[in-house]
Formats: C-alpha cells, sequence, structure tokens
C-alpha cells in the first residue's frame, strides 16, 4: 500500500498509532479494517486496496504492538476497553463519524468490543475467520475452554495461547522463525490441528525445527517481508494480546461491558467469512455464536470459503466480491442512511 497514505496518531493514553488511509469518496462508506496475530495492516491490501479503487474510504490501523504502531510490553495496556478508544480516536481523527468495521483473527475480536463499547459509531460489522466474540465477564478457566474443545472437536483448540503467554515464547519463535512461518502458514491445513492447536505441540515442533513448504497463497517475498518486519520489531508486543486471554486480564475487563450492549445491534447487519479448512477458528463455532438466541433478530449474511485461515489471502477475489455485494445490499444501504 502506498507509504504516503500512511498517517500517524498519539492518542490520549499516549501511544502512537500507525495507519492506512484513503477518504471515501461522494457518498461511499468507509471501513475500517483490524488485523490480527501476527500481522500488520499490510495483511488486508488486497482488501483495501481493492475497494479503495472503488471510492470507499479505508481505514487500516497497525495494531497495538505491530506494524508502525507503539509495542508496549505491558499486557495492561493490550485490554480491549482502552484499545477500542484508541480505535475510536482514529476515527475522530479522521472525522469519520461512523464506519463499517472488519475484522481478522484478533481484530475480530477488536471489532467485537467496538460492538460492546461504541455501537453508534458503527454501520455495520464483518468478522473473517474468528466470528464475534461474546463477552466473558468475570473468572474465566482457560484449562476448562480446552478441556471443553476437545470434548467437542477432538483436540485442543487453544493450547497454543499458553505457549504464546509464556516469558520466553518471543525468544523462542524469533530463534525458530522459519519454523514458525511453516507452522503459521500451513503447506496443508492439518498442521494447524498436529504441529499448533494441542497445548506443547508448538513449541515443540519450533524447539525441533519442524519445516514445511509454504502454500501456495504466500510467497517467498511475503516470506522475507514477515522476517524482516517480525525480527526487527519483535513478538514481544503481539504476544500480549494472548497474555490477557490467557491470565483473565480480558474476562475482568469485560466487566466494563454495559448489559445492554454484550452483542452488536439487532439494527446492525453482519457478514461472517468462514474459512472451511481453520482447524482452529472452526466455522461450527462461529455459527454456533450467530446461530444463539442474542442474535435471532439480526441480518446475518454467511459465506464459507475453501481456505485455510489465511482466506484474506488466499480467496481475496471472492472476498472481495462476497463483501462489496453485502455492501451494497439494501440493509447495509439502509442502516447507513439512518
Amino acid at each position: 500500500m502506498d507509504p504516503s497514505l500512511y498517517k500517524t496518531i498519539t492518542t490520549s493514553r499516549g501511544l502512537h498509532y500507525s495507519y492506512y488511509s484513503s477518504p471515501a469518496q461522494q457518498s461511499k462508506l468507509t471501513l475500517l479494517f483490524c488485523h490480527g496475530f501476527p500481522s500488520t495492516s499490510n495483511d488486508w491490501r488486497k482488501q483495501a486496496l481493492y475497494f479503495q479503487d472503488k471510492g470507499y474510504g479505508v481505514i487500516v490501523p497497525d495494531m497495538l504492538g505491530y506494524g508502525g504502531t507503539d509495542k508496549p510490553t505491558d499486557p495492561a495496556l493490550y485490554v480491549s476497553s482502552v484499545m477500542s478508544k484508541d480505535l475510536v480516536e482514529i476515527l475522530d481523527a479522521e472525522n469519520v463519524p461512523q464506519v463499517v468495521a472488519i475484522g481478522h483473527d484478533w481484530g475480530s475480536k477488536a471489532v467485537s468490543r467496538l460492538a460492546n463499547y461504541y455501537p453508534d459509531r458503527f454501520i455495520a460489522y464483518a468478522f473473517f475467520s474468528v466470528a464475534f466474540m461474546p463477552p466473558r465477564p468475570g473468572k474465566v478457566d482457560f484449562n476448562e475452554l480446552l478441556k471443553t474443545s476437545k470434548e467437542r472437536f477432538g483436540y485442543e483448540l487453544y493450547g497454543y495461547q499458553l505457549f504464546f503467554s509464556e516469558d520466553d515464547a518471543p525468544i523462542i519463535i524469533r530463534e525458530h522463525i522459519d519454523s514458525f512461518i511453516s507452522i503459521l502458514w500451513p503447506y496443508v491445513p492439518d498442521i494447524w490441528r498436529t504441529h499448533m492447536a494441542p497445548t506443547g505441540v508448538m513449541k515443540a515442533s519450533l524447539l525441533e525445527d519442524f519445516k514445511a513448504p509454504l502454500p501456495s497463497y504466500a510467497t517467498e517475498e511475503d516470506k522475507k517481508r514477515f522476517k524482516e518486519t517480525f525480527l526487527k520489531n519483535g513478538f514481544e508486543g503481539p504476544v500480549c494480546w494472548y497474555k490477557i486471554a490467557t491470565n483473565g486480564m480480558q474476562s475482568e475487563d469485560d466487566r466494563n461491558i454495559p448489559s445492554t450492549q454484550l452483542v452488536p445491534p439487532s439494527s446492525s447487519p453482519i457478514f461472517f467469512g468462514a474459512a472451511k479448512y481453520d482447524y482452529i477458528a472452526i466455522p461450527a463455532s462461529g455459527y454456533r455464536i450467530f446461530g444463539a438466541e442474542a442474535f435471532k433478530d439480526h441480518k446475518i449474511t454467511t459465506h464459507e470459503y475453501d481456505a485455510d485461515h489465511w482466506l484474506l489471502l488466499s480467496k481475496a477475489d471472492e472476498i472481495n466480491h462476497d463483501l462489496e455485494e453485502w455492501l451494497e445490499s439494501s440493509e447495509v444501504s439502509q442502516k447507513a442512511r439512518l
């Protein structure tokens, strides 16, 4: 993406954010894209540039811990109540009263909390791979989550999060960066089931220097860029997103969410793009969330893509088509006019 279109902002809590911004043309909507782990704003390039060329406004931040944005190592700075405020301050700086929020991976969590804390600032919401993440106020037993996922799916889905929460995880990842990429971008999707998800296997795979070819959607240039970015910036900031999940800090923070705002407003259209071969963010889990009683009055558009977790890269054309069709639908356009 054009480096000249990147801006910086210092938020009210003194953190510096870098974000890509291109204003909307005429009456087009503005889209806020939120990336996850371990990514940067550049991971949205195939969507941001497509919609920019169509006249949509696009705002794509490097999320906290990534890219040109500050990378604090205190997990408390990453809880959703304060990070949501950071993102809204970016919208304020761009003088955009309402946008469509779009997330992938942990970016879907960011979009979820924006819906909880600032529903009046958003016209609609789109989630890729990871669905809306309901608040879990109070104490959450992470080991119980692992047990439940194993009972439901036959293996622990979130064991890797315990590894990312260990103090030496950033060092191990850095020292075995090629192995990390082999697991992160799986040559075959099943690698996530065998070398990432269950407790202990990712750390063991890294220490054993597991290697596999790149998948078709990732090039050697992508790998080079990833290594340059993360060997320079480190993983100490990004893993904080996991630490607040495993240590209960995020659950405590969720107590701040108003009881009347636990889900997005029913008047806000929702798009869910599931990845059929994502063996951690399993589509069935997303369907179960959106099929709950709390969403019975929502207008939800669902697409499932023949892709692993990185569908934004591998299925960009399909996603852009489906997302554009949804953005131009009567549901979204009518909400935008309210």
